[in-house]
């Protein structure tokens, strides 16, 4: 009798614990998409999933492959032979790990199936097999394509010029892109995935596109007139091509000067006197209608030849006669003289400081003003002197 309760005893703890050890032992490797068309040369990257029904170690290996291809398993960045199975916080019933297949079909590659066979072992033994079908097909022409939605921009040198570019991908293989980009001279041009300052590629998932923004500085002596910039996206034979332009408006600006650089001048009161200036055009557009005005003091003229200057090109510079009538009655000393350059997009000003020197005229006038008083002193004395 007590055998028989024994037997019994231990058939219902066998019982009780088999289906839990049946459940352990499972082990699942899994992928959403185990079947892919891909173009010769592409990388093909299969996200998969381990689930066991305990913690624990599982070790992978790549059981075979075409001949020429390339099969690397990854996982955090890093190239992987095993994973650790953990609860999953987003299912939390599941016990599981995942890692990424990448697949390297060859660029020679007869167009037709191929597979990939990894297998998952658990620590207790068990094993399972994963095959990935990839089914390469020849690579059609203009299968990825670069366009930007405003390709020409318009501006000075001091913008800086932003372009939006959409990049698509619609061949059956991710594919990352190098960018690379050809500008004028002296122009600083950037080609990078919108929101990544650092990124250099692009990354373009199967049939997807992504935002790739051009940055365009130009250098700050660049003429007025269309700029040119070719920007082209690279991955393995794909090209894609786009061509911008920047239409430089240039910048206006001009510099008025006196010959000698020296801003002061002597003149006579009522005699002309001449004073040479000079328009310079300092900035990178030409400055057109150019002419000279005056603010003098009370009862001056000032005259200037020419009088407009039709055109002044960038760097270029032209010569102003400035000629200067003080006033006849005008005491000796110094006075203001205001001169501006116009144009129809700049202007610049000096002022000249103009020192009013007496006439010969003058000179001799109190010369002889001196001479008739001391002429009619000597009459005064010869003749009352003698009383």
């Amino acid at each position: 009798m007590r055998m028989v309760r024994a037997f019994l005893a231990a058939a219902v703890v066998v019982m009780a614990i088999s289906p839990a050890a049946v459940l352990a032992a499972s082990l699942e490797m899994t992928t959403a998409f185990p079947s892919v068309v891909a173009d010769p040369g592409a990388t093909v990257k299969f996200p998969t999933k381990v689930i066991t029904d305990i913690p624990q170690r599982v070790d992978l290996t790549i059981v075979s492959q075409p001949e020429g291809w390339e099969t690397t398993l990854r996982g955090a960045g890093s190239t992987i032979a095993a994973v650790t199975t953990t609860s999953n916080p987003d299912v939390p019933t599941e016990i599981s790990a995942e890692f990424t297949a990448e697949v390297k079909v060859p660029d020679a590659v007869t167009p037709g199936p191929g597979q990939v066979v990894i297998e998952g072992r658990s620590a207790a033994g068990l094993t399972t097999l994963m095959t990935l079908d990839v089914v390469t097909e020849a690579q059609e022409a203009g299968s990825v394509a670069l366009e930007a939605e405003f390709p020409n921009l318009r501006g000075s040198t001091t913008s800086t010029f932003r372009f939006n570019l959409t990049l698509r991908n619609d061949t059956n293989s991710q594919l990352t892109f190098g960018l690379e980009t050809d500008a004028p001279v002296g122009w600083n041009v950037v080609a990078q995935p919108s929101g990544e300052a650092q990124a250099s590629t692009a990354v373009v998932d199967a049939g997807s596109d992504t935002t790739i923004t051009v940055t365009a500085d130009p250098p700050a002596d660049a003429p007025a007139g269309e700029n040119p910039i070719a920007v082209r996206a690279i991955s393995g034979t794909n090209v894609a091509e786009t061509a911008l332009s920047v239409e430089i408006t240039g910048q206006f600006a001009m510099a008025l000067d006196t010959v000698d650089g020296r801003q002061n001048a002597r003149v006579a009161a009522g005699a002309p006197t001449t004073l040479n200036l000079v328009i310079q055009n300092t900035g990178t557009a030409p400055i057109t209608n150019v002419t000279v005005s005056a603010t003098p003091p009370s009862k001056w003229t000032v005259t200037f030849a020419p009088e407009v200057l039709a055109e002044i090109a960038p760097g270029a510079r032209a010569d102003v006669v400035a000629t200067i009538t003080a006033a006849g009655d005008s005491l000796a000393g110094d006075y203001i003289l205001n001169l501006r350059a116009n144009s129809d997009d700049a202007s610049d000003a000096i002022e000249v400081r103009t020192t009013v020197e007496t006439s010969p005229t003058g000179y001799l006038i109190g010369i002889a003003i001196l001479v008739a008083v001391a002429i009619g002193l000597f009459v005064v004395f010869q003749r009352y002197g003698r009383r």
